[in-house]
């Protein structure tokens, strides 16, 4: 399920409101600080804990227990907070200064315990010991953590130097730092931060080469992406298209259906499976919002077209009209869209929108086209029942031409 919640900021003057949201979206848009390691997390919320204190200054009790209550019981939560030290009763009161950042830890492990690195830990101690030895760690880091296929000169293996750095950094008892000892609480406090991160920082941001076909690479796809929640009895909303492009989505579904009532515009809905209905036009306007803030690579709109030929029309005539330039209606010249050609590759595609749609046949296509432009073809409301009925034709007259206006003509790539 999907929770949508809006923050919406007025600006005095659209000068401040382009610097506002240039700031924002810089800081949303900010990739390592979107994948910030475990440790950082933590530490992060202790810094909002801190601040959510009373008009006396004092940190409620009860507002760090909210903070673990997920899926715990209170009771759990407050003797825990007893076991750390610090006042446990609902209605006690904490001085900031006694909630340091090794207390919130603490109680963090305490809360939710890691079984999976106390098992880690019993492996690399033997269950012998309550610390693990230097000797024992350097073997750790250098035998199960080291990737072998690093460069030796580049990334040489750790030695008893870099190792007490580490538990300098990462252990709190005195004693052990010390001896070079780590405990296991140290061993979290290390495997959790960024020196362990599961992908590499560096790797985060677009790396790999973006010259090859369009059909050469996995697209960050959504499906019914309308839908907030369930595809039975659902909402839809406009706002899910302008989330999903800004979270990085390069392919983005339209289920699109005939309108009801007098205006008879196309709508965007889940079929007959009772979910609200919302605008194409909405959507088509929140794509053209969104669709490049993030990432200027094509954005590719997979429509499921169950509409009527004048409704058809309407959904070309929007996408023409509200996208402009950014609608990509004609092969690019070095690529012609013949049998054996590659298809352009993301960086020629840049800043464009291609639309994928089920086709007629060659022959049924290139016929309604010529018909559409001469004026000839009727919209027939019934044609969505009557699939293979015949083309009303209607006598060419120089009055009749002037009111069709040109039929839009999209780019369909093949089935990526």
């Amino acid at each position: 399920m999907v929770n949508i919640n809006y923050t919406h900021v007025v600006c005095p003057d659209p000068d401040t409101a382009k610097v506002w949201q240039a700031g924002l979206r810089s800081i949303t848009n900010n990739i390592k600080a979107n994948n910030v390691c475990p440790a950082t997390c933590l530490k992060k919320h202790w810094i909002k804990l801190r601040f959510l204190v009373d008009p006396d200054g004092t940190l409620p009790v009860r507002r760090i227990a909210q903070t673990f209550a997920s899926g715990k019981t209170e009771k759990l939560v407050y003797q825990c907070i007893a076991d750390v030290g610090l006042p446990s009763a609902k209605n006690d009161v904490i001085d900031p200064k006694e909630f340091t950042l090794e207390k919130f830890q603490e109680l963090y492990q305490r809360v939710c315990p890691r079984n999976d690195i106390e098992e880690l830990f019993n492996s690399i101690t033997e269950g012998k010991t309550d610390y693990i030895s230097l000797k024992q760690f350097i073997a750790f880091l250098n035998e199960k953590q080291r990737d072998p296929r690093l460069n030796e000169i580049l990334h040489p293996f750790y030695d008893e130097r870099r190792v007490r750095e580490i538990v300098g950094t990462y252990e709190t008892n005195p004693d052990l730092i010390q001896e070079g000892h780590l405990s296991q609480a140290g061993l979290v406090q290390y495997l959790m931060s960024d020196e362990n991160a599961p992908v590499f920082l560096d790797r985060l941001d677009m790396y790999m080469e973006m010259d090859q076909p369009l059909s050469h690479y996995y697209i960050n796809s959504s499906h019914n992406t309308y839908l907030t929640g369930r595809q039975f009895g659902g909402k839809s909303s406009v706002e899910m298209y302008r989330q999903v492009l800004l979270a990085g989505c390069r392919c983005v579904e339209l289920d699109c259906w005939d309108g009801k009532g007098e205006d008879e515009e196309p709508i965007i809905t889940h079929g007959k499976a009772m979910c609200t209905d919302i605008l194409f036009k909405d959507v088509i306007y929140a794509i053209r919002d969104c669709a490049f803030v993030t990432s200027e690579y094509p954005v590719i709109l997979s429509f499921e077209n169950h509409c009527c030929k004048k409704q058809q029309y309407k959904l070309a005539k929007y996408c023409s009209e509200i996208f402009g330039d950014l609608l990509l209606t004609e092969p690019l010249p070095n690529y012609p869209l013949d049998p054996g050609n590659p298809l352009p590759s993301p960086c020629d595609l840049k800043r464009k929108i291609i639309i994928k749609n089920k086709r007629l046949k060659p022959e049924d296509e290139k016929r309604e086209l010529e018909l559409w432009k001469k004026g000839q073809l009727q919209n027939d409301d019934d044609d969505e029942e009557k699939e293979d009925a015949a083309v009303t034709i209607l006598p060419a007259t120089e009055e009749g031409e002037k009111k069709v206006e040109p039929q839009l003509v999209v780019v369909i790539l093949p089935d990526l």
